[in-house]
């Protein structure tokens, strides 16, 4: 069985947002607080969830799939 994975960058400020990550269903796979973004994995359909639920926490900047992403592996 293959998951259905994508991985998403989110641009943020202060640590509001990284708090918030940590209660969503994602996988926070790195975490740059001197450039303020980190790397996660979720579902492919989360995306819109997770803007929703993001765009009203201090500091949220802009989540969008990561350029790193391969869509030719499977894991």
């Amino acid at each position: 069985m293959y998951a259905n994975r994508m991985s998403y960058v989110i641009f943020y400020q202060g640590k509001q947002v990284l708090d918030k990550l940590k209660s969503l269903p994602v996988d926070i796979t790195y975490i740059s607080e001197k450039q303020g973004y980190a790397v996660v994995y979720g579902d492919k359909d989360i995306e819109a969830n997770l803007k929703k639920q993001l765009k009203d926490v201090k500091g949220f900047k802009f989540v969008g799939p990561s350029q790193m992403f391969d869509a030719n592996l499977n894991f």
